[in-house]
């Protein structure tokens, strides 16, 4: 008899756990205490007026196979003097609160497909991964006008050292921005940094876009190269006190 109930119980979480789950997903359950940008808050009650309820409802404004030709598309490199391998490691394993710690750029919000759960800025959750929707406030003028942001990883190729990302559909911007890692001859890592947006503005794409964008991405790329370069140091200050 004590078996049957136990079964019976079972059956029942079984049951209602995929529910449960999917509860972590709805937006009325976001923290919204935990989220310190009203921009972001603001964002998330406009999409659920739209008829967002759920953040699977979400859907990335371009796919990774999709024609580029009519966005416009902008190109930039960095070189960091690290071997390849380390430096991919430290950009795909980061602490993605960490990441997005920048001047221009905050952390407000996270939420993972694969798990069906959000993460807040002061929750630790690392590596890069696809189906992971990011909330980021943008810094203009030194925080005179904060724009919320939100775009989702729609590719993470460890074997060429890929990762893109798409801003989401009802944007302001659509379009994706790719990071792709390369080897030099002297040993070091080229990083490339690909973006394609257009939206309905043509003097936001051709001059405010670009303008904002070049900084945003020099302080993403800038925080990663510290957070390595603080990273191997510690790595050989361990090295050393071992020996």
């Amino acid at each position: 008899m004590l078996r049957f109930f136990y079964n019976i119980v079972f059956l029942i979480l079984v049951a209602f756990l995929p529910v449960l789950l999917f509860a972590q997903g709805e937006i009325d359950e976001v923290d919204f205490g935990q989220i310190k940008y009203k921009s972001i808050k603001t964002y998330l009650i406009d999409q659920k007026a739209h008829g967002y309820n759920y953040f699977s409802d979400f859907q990335p404004s371009i796919h990774e196979d999709d024609d580029l030709s009519e966005y416009l598309n902008f190109e930039k490199s960095y070189l960091i003097k690290q071997p390849v391998e380390l430096v991919w490691d430290n950009y795909y394993s980061a602490n993605i609160t960490e990441v997005w710690d920048m001047n221009r750029v905050s952390f407000g919000l996270l939420y993972s497909r694969e798990m069906n759960s959000v993460f807040y800025a002061d929750q630790e959750f690392y590596g890069f991964k696809k189906g992971q929707i990011y909330y980021l406030n943008l810094k203009i003028l030194n925080g005179i006008y904060n724009l919320p942001v939100a775009f989702e990883v729609i590719k993470v190729a460890p074997e060429s050292k890929l990762i893109e990302f798409s801003y989401l559909k009802g944007g302001k911007a659509q379009g994706k921005q790719m990071i792709q890692m390369f080897e030099t001859a002297e040993g070091y890592t080229k990083i490339l940094h690909k973006s394609y947006v257009k939206s309905n503005s043509k003097i936001r794409d051709k001059y405010l876009y670009p303008f904002f964008h070049n900084k945003i991405i020099n302080e993403f790329h800038n925080n990663l190269k510290r957070l390595i370069t603080e990273r191997s140091k510690y790595l050989k200050r361990q090295y050393s006190y071992k020996k």
